[in-house]
């Protein structure tokens, strides 16, 4: 598989991902190659509008199928073209996940974690300002793009699937910078799906 998603990248083709067991048989993801490694890919996400919308890591382990090039690979290509849409590197790296978690928070501001086999139908969106080679630190922010009070604790290799750079995530960014002192609720207005830092 690793050798496919390396021609991609070099051919710059869209390619189709497919995690069934994750997934269902009828969803997929279809995205450029950024970068890959025997453990995740990195792709730039086409959307259904056929734009550029930020980006996914997958974990290679979870991917059943996948098609290259897509099937609309030569329509997405020239609508991009069309568009003046390019591939951009994020410049992340892959190598450790603790590693890249930070990264992302840093140079992205926020990051959209998925944990599919614990809650499938829900995610958490924030900053990871702690990781280590077990858990990881979220300051969350939520679909009102107020930041939560408190922090909370998760164990990293729950994380099946990590996103950011994409428009949802750039218009929390920048709902809450315009909120000022209101850019924080209270914690007792949420519930407490998380484990609270201890400070």
């Amino acid at each position: 598989m690793l050798i496919e998603l390396e021609k991609a990248r070099t051919r710059n083709n869209v390619v189709r991902i497919f995690r069934e067991e994750l997934d269902g048989p009828d969803s997929w993801t279809d995205g450029f190659v950024v970068d890959a490694n025997e453990e995740m890919v990195l792709l730039q996400i086409v959307d259904d509008s056929v734009r550029l919308n930020g980006y996914q890591v997958l974990f290679l382990e979870d991917i059943s199928d996948f098609a290259h090039p897509a099937p609309f690979n030569d329509f997405q290509k020239k609508v991009l073209a069309l568009r003046d849409e390019k591939v951009v590197d994020p410049e992340v790296e892959l190598l450790d996940l603790a590693v890249l978690l930070i990264d992302i928070s840093e140079e992205f501001g926020l990051v959209t974690l998925h944990r599919e086999e614990i809650e499938p139908d829900s995610c958490e969106i924030g900053r990871v300002i702690r990781a280590d080679a077990v858990t990881y630190e979220l300051e969350e922010i939520g679909s009102d793009a107020r930041w939560f009070d408190d922090t909370f604790e998760y164990d990293l290799y729950d994380i099946t699937r990590i996103e950011f750079g994409g428009a949802y995530e750039e218009a929390l960014l920048l709902a809450n910078d315009a909120m000022g002192d209101d850019a924080y609720e209270l914690s007792d207005d949420y519930p407490d799906d998380g484990i609270a830092d201890d400070e």
